[in-house]
């Protein structure tokens, strides 16, 4: 259970204090979506201070059970909070564990890098009557005042495919003619140029093979592609289903027991774990969506194909050659569209 330390809080005057208990909805995570539970909170002087609170505790194993997790750092503590009604605006102060692990990898002094854990707080904060208005405070960091909209899709375009890193093969169409014939390379890709998209291909076949994962055709990697087989499924059985290898980052697509694509792929960071993870386990396509937008990390999740509530195979700028997600399996943008287009709704897949 996550531990929470409540400092004593000047008394929030959102509502008079009384007699009967209110139905408040905390917001957690499901992989890259957002999933409110309720809470019963009295209903009294305290409920914002109280509601955010429950916030900080985190999913109850119940709710992680049913895949509820949350972005906020364990132990965070809410240091103060208040309440400007005039404005209908709510001034939360937390402690510095709040801004612990930065989703930016360079670490910048910037709070407004923390976006699933802001967008928990101000969707939770704001769901509470006569509240649309959120400054979020932490010791060391920028406040920043937010409200819904902030998180709102029209603000942000897709990325676009990051330039291929290091060097390129001395001969790119030989590369690109084995990737093909063990199917981690679709035919139409064999355009002669070491490009993204087979540079992806190759930290796939790399990582399958137990291989370095650079992304650099050297000499192991060459005498490899010259051996290795197709790489197998663990399942066998008629119809097309996916296999999400989170060992090996690579997704499986099967045609009746037989890969027919093999494609690089980044999970959740937090492995079984729902907190930013992708849990193991058995599912079906349940949603396809060509633009999907994730609210709590304000970005665009291309080609999205659902298999459990919030968790879903979809297209991504940065695919790097380790567990990097927020819960769903990463796909270069490129391949997005191949996997959208072989999954139906009922496809199974199965998450290794």
């Amino acid at each position: 259970m996550r531990r929470l330390i409540l400092l004593t809080l000047a008394a929030l005057l959102l509502v008079p204090a009384a007699a009967h208990a209110a139905t408040v909805r905390v917001f957690f995570l499901q992989g890259e979506t957002f999933s409110p539970v309720e809470r019963e909170q009295a209903n009294g002087a305290t409920i914002v201070a109280d509601t955010i609170g429950e916030l900080l505790k985190g999913p109850t194993a119940k709710e992680e059970r049913a895949g509820y997790g949350t972005a906020i750092p364990d132990g965070t503590t809410l240091k103060a909070a208040r309440v400007d009604a005039p404005s209908k605006r709510v001034i939360l102060t937390f402690d510095r564990r709040f801004a612990a692990d930065p989703e930016d990898p360079a670490g910048k002094d910037d709070l407004s890098l923390y976006g699933a854990r802001l967008a928990q707080v101000v969707y939770t904060a704001t769901g509470l009557t006569g509240l649309d208005k959120v400054t979020v405070r932490v010791q060391g960091r920028r406040a920043l005042r937010l409200t819904r909209e902030s998180f709102d899709p029209t603000r942000y375009v897709p990325e676009q495919a990051p330039p291929v890193k290091g060097a390129a093969p001395t001969d790119p169409a030989a590369v690109q003619a084995a990737l093909i014939r063990l199917t981690y390379l679709p035919s139409d890709a064999a355009t002669g140029t070491f490009d993204y998209r087979t540079q992806q291909a190759v930290l796939a076949f790399q990582s399958w093979e137990g291989l370095d994962r650079d992304g650099i055709v050297g000499p192991q990697t060459a005498a490899r592609l010259q051996t290795a087989p197709v790489p197998q499924p663990r399942a066998r059985g008629r119809g097309r289903r996916v296999e999400i290898h989170r060992d090996k980052g690579v997704v499986l697509l099967i045609e009746n027991g037989a890969t027919v694509r093999a494609i690089h792929t980044s999970t959740g960071q937090g492995g079984d774990d729902p907190d930013l993870g992708t849990p193991p386990g058995s599912f079906r396509i349940y949603r396809k969506e060509e633009r999907s937008w994730s609210i709590p990390f304000k970005t665009w999740l291309p080609y999205a194909a659902y298999w459990d509530r919030g968790w879903a195979l979809h297209g991504y700028a940065d695919v790097p050659a380790h567990p990097a997600s927020h819960g769903c399996a990463r796909l270069p943008l490129p391949e997005a569209p191949v996997v959208y287009a072989f999954v139906s709704i009922g496809t199974p897949v199965r998450v290794f």
